[in-house]
């Protein structure tokens, strides 16, 4: 999988173009919230858990959108190709049951204990071959350093994500699902709005072993309005969907799930390793199911009880 795909900074009025694009709303689907209100009272399986209530928002880029991250990209990369955007095409309405999402992304310490209790593999690339990938674990068997057991946890599959929520009586987040929480009902650039991201995230980073990563919660500044963090930078986390160049141009918009087969997962939010315009939560990328990188992780999600009422 490429990494470092996309380069560029841009200006903050670009920022309030892209963010700020007005946008027809689907008559077809109720208005959601502007702003959603916690619940007083928290079940116990919900807990560091945060509640996404149902309703609309729009989802992906517009095409103007489209044009201002390749402006962006082309300042610095002259082999920019608007394919790495247009996938995130036509915006759309998408209507969500309320559903529960992790606060923070899964933890080492967290995986750790999955991995002792259930007697799973750890989290490492063991097809290693040259000293180069083998830096990139930071786990040396069921054990790592002190400095990283509250960073996210990398170097895991979509199946070591899928089992590990499981584990947990939970699921990976769907894309449209990952992306509300991230973005809110009201379509932001960002998790936090439509300021450049310096001081809410963990980017624009080369590799430096157990400092490379941040904690997770490390940038309150950034959360989403759900009050999820770190879904901008750190890791590319891993969601349920199959990935599909043209899924937007047929897109459900009632609870998508996404292709029904594939070769590809997608993976959301942009990594230590990327750029700001990969940060922007629209954006999408994808990666083999089987593979296990040390910029991925993942976090899980939950239907909520109310799931299933009539809306």
């Amino acid at each position: 999988m490429a990494r470092c795909l996309l380069r560029g900074l841009g200006t903050l009025l670009a920022l309030l173009i892209l963010g700020l694009n007005p946008v027809a709303a689907d008559s077809a689907l109720p208005a959601d919230e502007a702003e959603p209100e916690p619940s007083v009272e928290v079940s116990e399986k919900y807990r560091n858990m945060a509640q996404v209530h149902k309703g609309r928002f729009r989802m992906g880029l517009t095409f103007e959108q489209v044009g201002i991250l390749m402006k962006w990209c082309e300042r610095v990369d002259r082999n920019c190709v608007r394919w790495w955007y247009n996938d995130a095409t036509p915006s759309h309405n998408v209507w969500l049951d309320e559903f529960w999402i992790d606060v923070y992304e899964v933890s080492n310490a967290e995986y750790l204990k999955f991995v002792n209790a259930t007697g799973h593999r750890p989290a490492m690339d063991e097809t290693c071959e040259s000293e180069a990938c083998w830096s990139g674990n930071l786990w040396k068997g069921n054990a790592f350093a002190l400095e990283v057991a509250n960073q996210p946890v990398t170097q895991v599959s979509w199946y070591d994500a899928v089992a590990y929520c499981k584990w947990k009586g939970k699921r990976l987040p769907t894309e449209a699902e990952w992306e509300k929480a991230a973005r809110g009902p009201m379509g932001n650039l960002f998790p936090w709005g439509n300021d450049p991201p310096p001081g809410r995230a963990t980017y624009k980073r080369k590799w430096r072993g157990t400092h490379t990563m941040t904690p997770v919660g490390s940038y309150p500044s950034g959360k989403s309005v759900y009050g999820v963090h770190d879904m901008a930078g750190n890791v590319w986390e891993w969601v349920a969907d199959w990935y599909g160049q043209f899924t937007y141009e047929d897109h459900p918009k009632w609870n998508p799930k996404g292709p029904g087969a594939g070769e590809l997962k997608v993976i959301r939010g942009g990594s230590w390793v990327n750029f700001q315009d990969t940060l922007v939560s629209a954006f999408r990328r994808w990666s083999r199911p089987d593979v296990r990188f040390n910029d991925t992780g993942f976090r899980c999600a939950l239907d909520s009880e109310k799931t299933g009422e009539k809306k």
